[in-house]
C-alpha cells in the first residue's frame, strides 16, 4: 500500500469503510416491515432490519463486499504477476453481484462498487507507468 497513489489509496479506505458500514446498516437500519393481528383483533406494525427479518445470512450476505474488498486489497498490494488480474476479477463479482441484488440491497452496494473501481484504475495506471515495482539497486 506505500506504493499507491494517493487516489488508490482514499477510494480504497472509502471502499473499505462503506463496505464495513453495510452489516452494521443490516443490524440497525428498518427494511422491512410486519403486521401481525392479536386474539383481541388489533393489529401491531413492527419494523424489522434485515438482521431480523432473514437471521445471520443477511448480515453476512452484505458482509460479503467487505470481504471482496480486502481480498481485491490484498491482490493490489502484492507485486506478483497475479495480483492486478485477481483484483479485477474480484472486482468482477462485486459488480455481478450488484446486478444481481439490485432489487434488494444492491443499491447500497454501488458506492462499495465504484470506489473500488476507482482504487483499480488508479493502481492499474501506476502499474502500466511502471511505478508500480520497487527499483533495483545499481
Amino acid at each position: 500500500m506505500s506504493r499507491w497513489g494517493m487516489q488508490t489509496k482514499v477510494a480504497w479506505i472509502v471502499a473499505v469503510a462503506w463496505a464495513a458500514l453495510l452489516p452494521v446498516l443490516a443490524l440497525v437500519v428498518p427494511v422491512g416491515t410486519e403486521v401481525s393481528e392479536g386474539s383481541d383483533g388489533v393489529e401491531t406494525t413492527r419494523h424489522l432490519t434485515l438482521a431480523q427479518g432473514e437471521g445471520l445470512s443477511g448480515v453476512l450476505t452484505v458482509a460479503v463486499p467487505l470481504a471482496l474488498v480486502l481480498l481485491a486489497g490484498g491482490a493490489m498490494a502484492t507485486c506478483a504477476g497475479w495480483g492486478m488480474p485477481v483484483a479485477w476479477t474480484l472486482f468482477g463479482l462485486l459488480a455481478a453481484a450488484n446486478l444481481l441484488a439490485m432489487l434488494s440491497v444492491g443499491i447500497a452496494v454501488i458506492p462499495v462498487t465504484v470506489a473500488l473501481l476507482v482504487a483499480l484504475l488508479g493502481r492499474s495506471s501506476a502499474h502500466r507507468h511502471g511505478r508500480a515495482r520497487p527499483r533495483a539497486a545499481a
